[in-house]
């Protein structure tokens, strides 16, 4: 993937992204509310040499006095300090516990010890300190620093009390908030890229010419909620979702095989991508330029032309296949003058075997002889085999593909399955396209109108050039 892909992987999931990051926010903000407030108290020692009269040896003390801040620093978090500290305040704890609590540091090149302790109390937290520097200065006067006539040679003065706080250091708020947010944040954008890798779907032309290299023959954009395309279609020939499909109607003039096209297989790569709905619309729109037009349901596994015409499905083509009804008998006449439809008719336990008949052929060739266009409902063709068998039947096929739900990689199985099973595919329709950015005269470009004026402003600025380029 690019950085375009990845961009583009975001802003389709920038509505998780953003719930996600308020997510994170929120739980920061409740988690330092939440968590117990922590004061810190700090104190400093000064480590100073009693020993040396001529300036070498104050040189040479103050050299030895640096080199021995380092191990003081270490001492003073250690079990020999720590030990009288809980003894004189009492404390209900260990060294070790009580020395994750202290915090030791010496500023570079100095010999300034800086001592600090937390606490839940603030109190608690100065007690600590000034005790933990006494017990410091004890330690190494009586059991660290050389002596020299009885006396110790380092000393270890408090320069700076421990103060009492006044306000907690923790937790910081601003510091949870951005964190939250922050890892908000990148939850959301995982998600987002591990989406668009593991779940790539279809959502443009574009996309379905560069995975398959197969003409898109149109987008037919997406109906009304409680509305079906059929329904929406004859309700309102003039409306966006007739226009859309009367454009892929058109286009099919255009797929001349052997002189003409009369006869189409409609199929997908999964159930569920509209395909049934388009056969009935696009019947409905060929069969306004004066052509008779024959839709049949060729779906045995899961028909649904019945359903969504209301006709009555108990005889049809199983019934035709196995000899219990004629042709003529079957078929039935539906929604706009000369378009007539074969329901699947009864339930058979073996619609491959009928599908794949003599019968079958002989059925189809006297379809194409009493009708000028059929086009045949055809099973998802990574599921069975059905549309494969049967678009070698007809002129071709054509492939539903639905908008932001067909994967990219189901779209390229289907052409390679088709390609294995010599089926040719004339083309494909994306199906159930948002309806932003489309008019009543049909589909354009993602979130792009037509100008206001028709094109009439471009037209005359291309001819006052030309105007001036003749003079």
């Amino acid at each position: 993937m690019t950085i375009g892909d990845y961009a583009r992987a975001i802003l389709r999931s920038w509505l998780v992204v953003v719930i996600l990051a308020a997510v994170g926010t929120a739980g920061g903000y409740g988690l330092a509310k939440l968590t117990p407030d922590t004061y810190r108290s700090t104190g400093a020692l000064l480590v100073t040499s009693d020993r040396g009269d001529s300036t070498s040896e104050l040189v040479q003390g103050s050299t030895y006095v640096q080199n021995l801040v380092a191990t003081y620093v270490l001492l003073a978090r250690s079990e020999l300090v720590l030990q009288p500290v809980i003894d004189e305040l009492d404390l209900n704890t260990t060294p070790r516990a009580l020395a994750s609590t202290i915090t030791a540091s010496a500023p570079l090149n100095s010999v300034v010890i800086e001592i600090s302790a937390t606490s839940r109390s603030p109190r608690l937290a100065q007690k600590i300190t000034e005790a933990v520097m006494k017990s410091l200065a004890t330690v190494v006067s009586r059991d660290v620093a050389p002596q020299a006539d009885g006396q110790p040679t380092v000393r270890l003065t408090v320069i700076q009390n421990a103060d009492e706080p006044r306000f907690p250091f923790a937790p910081s708020t601003r510091n949870y908030v951005m964190l939250g947010l922050l890892g908000g944040l990148a939850i959301g954008v995982a998600f987002s890229v591990l989406r668009a890798f593991a779940w790539q779907t279809v959502r443009t032309r574009a996309d379905i010419k560069r995975l398959t290299g197969i003409p898109v023959l149109g987008e037919v954009v997406e109906t009304r909620r409680g509305t079906r395309l059929p329904a929406a279609v004859l309700k309102d020939r003039l409306g966006i979702e007739a226009e859309s499909v009367r454009a892929v109607a058109a286009n099919l003039n255009f797929l001349k095989v052997d002189g003409g096209l009369k006869s189409l297989v409609v199929t997908s790569a999964a159930s569920g991508e509209a395909k049934s709905s388009l056969v009935i619309a696009l019947g409905v729109m060929i069969a306004e330029s004066s052509r008779r037009v024959l839709l049949i349901d060729a779906d045995l596994r899961s028909p649904s032309l019945a359903e969504y015409t209301q006709l009555d499905g108990g005889v049809g083509l199983t019934n035709v296949l196995i000899g219990e009804a004629t042709f003529a008998d079957a078929i039935q006449d539906w929604g706009a003058e000369g378009l007539c439809v074969l329901t699947s008719g009864a339930e058979a336990p073996n619609p491959s075997q009928l599908l794949t008949s003599q019968r079958m052929t002989d059925l189809l060739e006297e379809a194409r002889a009493e009708f000028d266009f059929v086009v045949i409902d055809c099973a998802p063709l990574l599921a069975v085999t059905d549309a494969t068998w049967l678009g070698n039947q007809a002129d071709g096929a054509l492939l539903a593909v639905l908008y932001d739900k067909t994967r990219t990689h189901s779209l390229e199985k289907v052409v390679s399955a088709a390609a294995f099973g010599g089926l040719n595919v004339l083309g494909a329709v994306l199906t159930r396209v948002p309806r932003r950015g489309v008019s009543r005269y049909g589909v354009g470009s993602y979130g792009t109108r037509a100008p206001a004026d028709g094109g009439q402003r471009r037209r005359k600025i291309s001819l006052r050039e030309r105007s001036r380029r003749n003079r």
